[in-house]
């Protein structure tokens, strides 16, 4: 669907504006920005179009590229004033997180995938680029530790499964994407975060 095209390439740009963004803070130079705008904006998606044994998406339809090398320039041009207008941009990256969410699950669906796929293609999606680039700086995920990210996507996914032979019903994609962005919108103004088991200094000790 063409919405949902347009709304990949929302999500492509946002995603490579906090790629290049934190390039920019760890002072990589232009190919260092480069690279965590492209491993944020288009590193998950490569990473299950290769388990899926196809060639990445950007190789055949060059806009992801352009937006990509957009989402860069942007980040570069606003970067002293980005601190003002970083919830606008979580606005947009909560765009981009539902749709990659679900074209993750609807790629493992078409490829006839079980639950797992779905749930593991959808949050791959939607977050994998951004856990490359942390990896890349050398950074702890922040997906994995205070935001509330890859859950939406995980339940979303479950419900898609669950739907069987009514997920291409165009109703079914809309609850899907406004499902994920309204719950990663309100987790970002109300800041949730999920459940994180205690550990004392004790405990730690025990470990060295």
């Amino acid at each position: 669907m063409e919405i949902i095209y347009a709304l990949d390439l929302i999500g492509t740009f946002a995603f490579a504006v906090y790629g290049a963004s934190v390039a920019i803070d760890k002072e990589f130079d232009i190919v260092g920005v480069f690279l965590c705008s492209f491993l944020c904006g288009v590193g998950g998606g490569t990473i299950r179009e290769c388990i899926l044994g196809n060639l990445p998406f950007y190789f055949y339809d060059n806009n992801y590229i352009f937006v990509m090398l957009a989402g860069m320039l942007f980040s570069i041009v606003t970067y002293k004033i980005f601190t003002h207008i970083n919830k606008s941009m979580l606005v947009v990256d909560a765009i981009g997180l539902a749709t990659f969410a679900y074209i993750g699950a609807e790629k493992a669906a078409n490829a006839g995938l079980g639950l797992f796929a779905m749930m593991l293609f959808s949050a791959l999606s939607a977050a994998g680029g951004g856990i490359l680039k942390d990896i890349l700086v050398r950074e702890v995920p922040q997906t994995l530790k205070t935001d509330l990210y890859i859950t939406p996507t995980l339940v979303a996914s479950l419900v898609y499964f669950l739907l069987g032979p009514y997920r291409t019903h165009p109703l079914v994609t809309l609850v899907f994407i406004v499902g994920i962005f309204l719950a990663r919108f309100y987790a970002i103004f109300h800041k949730v975060q999920l459940w994180q088991p205690q550990h004392s200094s004790l405990h730690s000790k025990l470990w060295k």
